[in-house]
């Protein structure tokens, strides 16, 4: 069995902790085995890795140590986090692995967790240059890796294909083509449907980015630089006022959710989104979706005069595996991250829904099978890069820009001026 879905008490996981002196040696690694180790999660997380039609990717693991899995899992992202964290800041815990996202990963966080340099030197997880680029980097602090990518959601432009043939538009090939097809594809069905041509919820502030990195606009750069303030920020956030002014955007853009945008698309409301490749399956669902089969991915294509001249990045967010510093089993913690880690385990993992982090994985003939969009999500994450990058006011920072992107796109501000009181009130709060 892989383990149980339960969250245990203190004193249970204390006992967990104290009842892990019983070890094993696994075969060829040459270090001591424990027979169970906890691991904090999200429900997610542990069906990927255990479940579906890839089977358990820790399987194999378990039956060569002896060992079991014990997951401790929970359904929201930041109690999980503030778990872990707490957890990790004990002198001692029985969180043996965990997942971190990576918007928590800023140094005071990292420093809480094992660095992993030395384990990858003496037991190597296997092809580890195989991990997209953009993963690995946001794991480091001070040139040491804290983290190992397990699972990503890479953005795109999500449409409808159905639309775009009903009202004879080809897809885009810049930027500018990508916004007229916005506009063409506002208006009213012969069923009375109303269609906007764009609709994405302005809550999260990769969404605005995921379209201003094709103008080569940003917020801030990978080294904390805030840019929110040039060119191709302020352009974008004019584009989308404009698209709003016109109404090919929702007039409630400001609150618009993202299970709303999903009711749109499946019904034929709205013809373009912003979204993880991932949100095609629920998309396509036949048992709700309007247009099943009919929506696809297409990465958000580069402005006529910077084609060639830059490398679109979409925005991209991830989890990785961490080993609390104060764990109690770091040895077999690095086991089992290396089984989940390695091209089976996650090959196993995609296969069952699990964003995979290996770029050669895409090319595996069953994962092409199951998701006909692989070649073009394999493309993106090669060069997709982290939205913000982890500082200890991102969450701060993130917000103060969303405020302002969407008073620039609402008319209540320029966009000038909204960047520029972005970038004010951001200074501040970045590490000095």
């Amino acid at each position: 069995m892989s383990g149980h879905r339960r969250s245990p008490t203190r004193r249970e996981m204390l006992a967990l902790a104290g009842a892990a002196g019983a070890t094993l040696a696994l075969p060829g690694r040459g270090f001591a085995q424990a027979k169970k180790l906890t691991v904090l999660s999200h429900r997610v997380h542990h069906a990927a890795a255990t479940s579906g039609p890839g089977g358990d990717a820790t399987a194999a693991w378990r039956a060569a140590t002896g060992t079991e899995v014990d997951w401790v899992t929970l359904g929201d992202v930041n109690a999980i986090m503030e778990r872990l964290l707490r957890e990790a800041s004990l002198s001692e815990t029985s969180i043996d692995v965990g997942y971190l996202l990576n918007g928590r990963a800023v140094p005071r966080n990292l420093k809480l967790f094992e660095p992993l340099d030395a384990r990858q030197a003496s037991a190597p997880i296997e092809a580890f240059d195989d991990f997209a680029p953009g993963l690995v980097e946001p794991m480091k602090l001070d040139g040491a890796l804290y983290g190992v990518p397990v699972r990503h959601a890479t953005n795109a432009l999500i449409y409808n294909e159905a639309l775009f043939a009903e009202r004879g538009v080809a897809l885009p090939k810049t930027f500018e083509e990508l916004v007229e097809a916005a506009r063409k594809l506002t208006y009213k069905r012969a069923d009375g449907t109303s269609v906007y041509g764009l609709a994405f919820t302005s809550v999260f502030a990769s969404n605005f980015l995921t379209l201003a990195r094709a103008l080569g606009g940003d917020y801030m750069t990978a080294d904390g630089r805030i840019v929110c303030t040039e060119p191709g920020m302020v352009k974008t956030l004019g584009i989308l006022a404009d698209l709003y002014k016109a109404g090919v955007m929702p007039r409630n853009f400001t609150n618009l959710n993202n299970e709303e945008v999903t009711t749109w698309m499946q019904q034929g409301r709205a013809a373009i989104t912003v979204n993880p490749f991932a949100r095609l399956v629920s998309y396509n669902d036949p048992s709700k979706s309007q247009y099943p089969g009919k929506f696809k991915a297409l990465t958000v294509p580069v402005a006529a005069d910077l084609q060639g001249k830059i490398t679109y990045a979409p925005t991209v967010e991830f989890w990785a595996l961490v080993i609390p510093k104060a764990a109690q089993q770091k040895d077999t913690s690095w086991g089992l991250i290396s089984a989940l880690s390695s091209k089976a385990g996650t090959l196993a993992m995609a296969l069952n829904g699990n964003g995979p982090t290996r770029l050669s994985t895409y090319d595996d003939p069953k994962l092409k099978a199951a998701l006909p969009y692989a070649a073009d999500e394999a493309a993106a994450l090669k060069t997709a890069r982290i939205h913000l990058p982890a500082f200890d006011e991102q969450a701060r920072a993130h917000d103060i820009f969303v405020q302002a992107s969407q008073a620039a796109v609402i008319g209540s501000m320029t966009p000038e001026a909204a960047m520029a009181d972005a970038a004010a009130r951001v200074k501040p709060l970045l590490p000095s």
